[in-house]
């Protein structure tokens, strides 16, 4: 059973990045694909893109782990019995940072977290994932068709799925220093156990492949728009907040961090340019107001 598991997750990844490497025209760009193991037992594939035409960050990764101790990043949530013969977690995680400020970062991942009996085999699991846009100039169509695609699928599981998951969404993807969220949201969820194990599986595929569909769409859209020097500097400054979250927030940081992953995977997130500056021009503060309106509303449809 964990080794279909790993595959599954596994054609997540390949099929993200073969299309991610369909947006990435620059012969110069550095294209990174490692596969590495873990001493505590386990491993994955970490592929990168960066500094490229499109992509000035991306990373695509994919992991199974398994140890004795469980992180408590992975139970923030959740009542577990004692655990007396180790755990095993898997998932794909992605993160964009595009070089045109007209197009948003995206964020997605899928993971499935088991619980072992002393055979080996998963006794008790749950799923978590989802993903959110973070855009810098934002567009209302992209906006709603993103939250559409996320609802429509969800609609297939659950009729309920969509509106909590979105409000989750908005909930963690907000930096309280900063008094705002990180982007216009998407889905978030965590702790599911409710589907069987095949419809967990199908439903983290479903949000994988939406996910997908969605952001090339807006890619499309926006990838060959113009951007001047000051749209420039207002993504690189804007992009510190995503930096602020992924270091100080994000649980699946957290894990990485508490489980001994692998360091270079776990940053691989974080954009390759960003900026913190203390005095911020009229421009940028007009951007900002802007900005500022969109992403702190819900967008939930």
């Amino acid at each position: 059973m964990i080794n279909t598991l790993e595959k599954s997750f596994k054609k997540i990844q390949s099929t993200i990045i073969k299309n991610f490497q369909l947006l990435e025209t620059s012969k110069k760009a550095n294209i990174s694909s490692d596969i590495w193991k873990r001493s505590e037992g386990g491993g994955g594939k970490t592929f990168v893109i960066s500094n490229g035409s499109f992509f000035d960050n991306c990373a695509v990764n994919f992991s199974s782990i398994y140890g004795n101790k469980i992180p408590k990043s992975a139970t923030a949530k959740k009542q577990l019995k004692k655990v007396n013969f180790g755990y095993q977690a898997m998932g794909v995680s992605v993160i964009c940072h595009p070089k045109n400020p007209y197009v948003p970062t995206s964020h997605m991942n899928v993971r499935l977290f088991g619980i072992l009996d002393k055979k080996g085999a998963i006794k008790d699991w749950w799923i978590g994932g989802g993903y959110d846009l973070t855009p810098y100039i934002p567009f209302k169509d992209d906006i709603v068709d993103w939250h559409e695609a996320a609802r429509d699928a969800m609609n297939c599981f659950n009729k309920n799925f969509y509106k909590k998951f979105s409000e989750n969404c908005n909930k963690y993807f907000y930096l309280p220093h900063r008094s705002e969220r990180r982007g216009v949201g998407g889905i978030f969820f965590d702790n599911l156990s409710s589907l069987s194990l095949e419809d967990s599986l199908n439903m983290l595929n479903s949000v994988a492949d939406t996910y997908l569909k969605s952001y090339l769409d807006i890619v499309l859209r926006r990838k060959t728009t113009k951007y001047s020097p000051t749209e420039k500097e207002f993504q690189l400054i804007r992009r510190g907040r995503y930096a602020e979250f992924n270091l100080i927030y994000d649980r699946g940081t957290a894990f990485g961090l508490q489980s001994n992953g692998r360091i270079e995977s776990i940053l691989a997130s974080l954009p390759s340019e960003v900026r913190w500056t203390y005095k911020k021009s009229n421009e940028y503060k007009s951007m900002e107001k802007k900005l500022l309106r969109v992403v702190n509303r819900d967008w939930n449809v």
